[in-house]
């Protein structure tokens, strides 16, 4: 044997290269300096560490495109931190529904993170940093994955006009542009928003128009959540295709399936010029926090505002007679909550740690007293951590059949919308890639592995314009997996969501092995990504 040509060597496995409809091809994969050096037979030749694949796949690095992540990455419990890494996800996406501290604006800054603690945890921590580029300097050499910066709508928006509703003035809009642009010139996908949260919720689809032209021009994406609450989800899918063809942007929509309703919007859309995708996490559930069941005018000023509001008697019946409502029948809740609310809401994180895993009508009908005036409490109680699951209640076989129509659909890739923080999280975090490549690839044969890999890695990577990963190929960041097709899957379950997965043998973030025989190894070898 030569001496080390490689730094590692991943042999004898089964490449699947993150291209569409690829098939299973025998290789090794030679790693040197961070990159892939050589895909191909590489028996003779020399590395300092061999990785035995055999009989194993060796996909690329999978990429998250929507989840909330960045406390957990820098600050969170092992469990946390490393949670979506050892199942074989090596980039994350920031900004998820527009979430964001940076740049710092004339407002306070801990009012909008207590207005975020729901999706990230530690109430105790206000984001220090003023600029786009100096809050990412934060993640160099901290992340055990790679970020993906998208320029955060709430905090653009909260940096030039507060929690105030109603349109920006010029001076505004100037304020905001000047912002974006600074994200941009971090190096940022896109532009990331949240419609159904403030102050996004505040802002008219020709301001978004605007910015999104500015996104446009420099090569970037728009990847809304979109204004289900107050456009109902017709609404809201044609909001965004307006919004995609007047700016001439790209559209990648969270947390969406393909049904009845959606499918003639997403076909008409694309059909019409406008570049939209859709992303989901083949749950039968989804996560969010209580002021959700509202509608977002019901929370301007964020958590504060709410809280607030309810300390008026007439304000306080009217919001937990909402609540009572979207609690006990989520038929007429608002449309935001149609893939996501169900027959039982529990929590899964609030602020004094009780109520975990019971429902508002579970603990209500325990003390003898109306949903309205427990909820109303509860609220009043646990916010700003006050998260709830919301299980919808669907059989197996229709969640199978939504499934199969939804990933079979050329605008969808896989998105976890992952959670890392409370006693009991929605699994999802924790499993949601592995369990797609259990539960649809090997239990309902929906997809084609090389389909499915490509869904998680080559397709997001050319949805988000990532250049240089996402494929097994020469050349690219060497972002690697090796997992076992016949044994993958998730270790986790709703009771346990943190649980390990199985049958993922290594993950390696450019090029350092930061996953080995399924745990990870506590390296931190992610990289803040730019846009090129």
């Amino acid at each position: 044997m030569s001496e080390a040509t490689f730094e590692t060597i991943l042999a004898g496995g089964e490449v699947v290269d993150g291209s569409a409809g690829a098939v299973p091809v025998r290789a090794d994969v030679g790693i040197r300096a961070g990159r892939i050096a050589a895909v191909g037979d590489l028996s003779g030749q020399g590395a300092r560490e061999r990785i035995d694949a055999t009989g194993r796949v060796i996909a690329p690095g999978f990429i998250d495109a929507h989840v909330h992540s960045e406390h957990a990455l820098l600050h969170g419990e092992p469990a946390d931190r490393f949670g979506a890494l050892v199942q074989g996800v090596t980039s994350h996406a920031t900004g998820a529904d527009g979430f964001g501290w940076a740049p710092r604006g004339p407002h306070d800054p801990a009012s909008l993170w207590r207005s975020t603690v729901f999706a990230y945890g530690s109430r105790e921590m206000v984001p220090e940093a003023r600029t786009a580029a100096e809050y990412l300097a934060a993640f160099a050499g901290r992340s055990p994955l790679n970020i993906v910066p998208f320029a955060p709508h709430q905090a653009i928006r909260y940096a030039a006009c507060g929690w105030r509703p109603g349109p920006a003035d010029a001076a505004e809009m100037e304020t905001q542009h000047a912002a974006l642009r600074s994200w941009l010139d971090a190096g940022a996908f896109g532009l990331a928003t949240g419609l159904d949260y403030q102050p996004a919720a505040s802002t008219a689809t020709d301001e978004i128009v605007a910015l999104a032209r500015v996104v446009a021009e420099a090569g970037g994406i728009y990847a809304p959540h979109m204004r289900y609450a107050q456009a109902t989800r017709a609404g809201a899918y044609r909001e965004s295709a307006e919004i995609g063809k007047r700016a001439g942007i790209p559209v990648a929509i969270a947390h969406e399936i393909v049904d009845d309703e959606s499918e003639p919007l997403i076909d008409a859309a694309r059909a019409d010029g406008v570049d939209l995708t859709i992303d989901w996490y083949c749950y039968p559930a989804g996560c969010t926090h209580v002021l959700a069941m509202l509608q977002p005018e019901d929370y301007v000023g964020g958590t504060d505002g709410a809280l607030a509001r309810i300390q008026d008697p007439a304000e306080r019946a009217r919001i937990g007679k909402i609540l009572e409502r979207a609690l006990l029948h989520p038929e007429e809740a608002p449309e935001s909550a149609t893939q996501e609310e169900g027959v039982r809401a529990y929590f899964s994180a609030t602020r004094s740690g009780r109520y975990i895993g019971r429902t508002i009508p579970e603990v209500a009908a325990e003390q003898g007293r109306s949903v309205a005036e427990v909820a109303i409490e509860i609220m009043e109680e646990e916010l700003p951590d006050a998260v709830l699951v919301y299980k919808r209640g669907i059989s197996q076989a229709q969640l199978d059949a939504e499934v199969r129509r939804t990933v079979r659909h050329p605008a969808w890739t896989l998105t976890s919308d992952g959670l890392y923080h409370g006693p009991l999280p929605h699994p999802r975090g924790f499993g949601t890639y592995v369990r797609f490549l259990r539960y649809v690839v090997r239990d309902l044969g929906a997809l084609s592995l090389g389909d499915a890999i490509h869904r998680m890695s080559g397709g997001v990577a050319d949805r988000l314009r990532i250049t240089d990963r996402g494929r097994v190929r020469e050349g690219l960041a060497a972002d690697l997996v090796v997992l076992d097709p016949a044994t993958v899957g998730e270790g986790n379950d709703w009771d346990h969501p943190r649980r390990s997965p199985t049958g993922i043998a290594a993950v390696l973030v450019n090029g350092e092995v930061v996953v080995r025989d399924g745990a990870a190894t506590g390296a931190l070898a992610g990289q803040v990504l730019r846009r090129r």
